[in-house]
């Protein structure tokens, strides 16, 4: 299961993602997924994992050598 990532002054949430391995970035997008979920089924106003999602996604994108990457919902 993935973890959340510590906030640090020095490093953004892209360069943050860079440092986990595939395996812990595919978790990772996995739990934003499951968090998205609840908010969508509470009919909340609320959209914090777009950008997030955005971001993992872009991450995923260039480490399969800049191929669009397929993901499911």
């Amino acid at each position: 299961m993935a973890y959340r990532i510590p906030m640090t002054a020095d490093m953004t949430f892209p360069m943050q993602l860079k440092t986990l391995a595939d395996e812990e970035l595919l978790d990772y997008w996995a739990e934003v997924q499951k968090i998205d979920g609840v908010f969508n089924s509470e009919n909340s106003q609320f959209v914090p994992c777009q950008d997030y999602e955005r971001q993992i996604v872009w991450e995923l994108q260039l480490r399969s050598g800049g191929q669009r990457v397929q993901v499911q919902k």
